[in-house]
């Protein structure tokens, strides 16, 4: 199945959730920036769920920006995959990479909440991105609210290779995929008609939208 877009997944998404609805009382979605922006407003929009933002950030490769070799949240939590560290790299070099992405993610909270840290203690938070591919994002994100006071993780995505969601079911509570491929070749976008990159603009407007619909997530400690 090819999603449309991001919000059509959403939707789907959001009658996945419903087949559980002891996570739909007292709960809160967090998007996973960008991409899990505009498919958490969707589910939000149809769960009338409240929702916001857990930044993390992916740690790259040092001689490939471009791969994954883990991931990092706001407070330091990170998810290193172990292939890396029996690939003859220091753990200077290794601490040099989660330093510099601490920074970063650090940045992307100021800039798309302001540094305001969200009170989520006995929340069923369901986290949200588009898809996943390694999983060490969605990982964080799930050791970072589980350490700051939620009742469950849960990760919601439309679609992930099954070799991911073994990975990542060590964390969450409850994991909901509609869409499991059973492949080692896997690329989030090409189960999307359109997966434009979006931007920060857009990522605002939907926190705007959110807000004027009485969706947005405003419990702050």
């Amino acid at each position: 199945m090819k999603f449309s877009n991001r919000t059509e997944a959403g939707k789907i998404l959001a009658k996945e959730l419903e087949k559980h609805p002891v996570l739909l009382t007292n709960s809160l979605i967090l998007a996973i920036p960008r991409g899990g922006v505009p498919v958490s407003y969707s589910v939000a929009e149809e769960l009338k769920i409240p929702f916001y933002l857990v930044i993390t950030k992916k740690l790259s490769h040092p001689n490939n920006q471009e791969v994954a070799i883990g991931a990092i949240a706001p407070d330091g939590t990170y998810e290193l995959n172990k292939k890396f560290e029996f690939q003859g790299f220091s753990k200077d070099t290794i601490n040099q990479i989660r330093d510099k992405a601490l920074e970063k993610v650090q940045r992307r909270v100021k800039k798309y909440t302001q540094g305001s840290q969200l009170n989520i203690k006995g929340k069923h938070i369901i986290i949200i991105d588009d898809g996943i591919a390694t999983g060490f994002t969605a990982l964080v994100a799930g050791k970072y609210v589980k350490k700051n006071g939620a009742k469950t993780a849960n990760l919601a995505i439309p679609v992930s290779p099954l070799s991911s969601i073994n990975r990542v079911e060590k964390i969450f509570d409850k994991v909901i995929c509609p869409q499991k491929i059973d492949s080692y070749s896997f690329s989030v976008g090409s189960f999307y008609a359109d997966f434009h990159q979006n931007s920060d603009e857009e990522l605002f407007e939907y926190m705007e939208k959110a807000e004027k619909e009485g969706l947005l997530y405003k419990n702050f400690s």
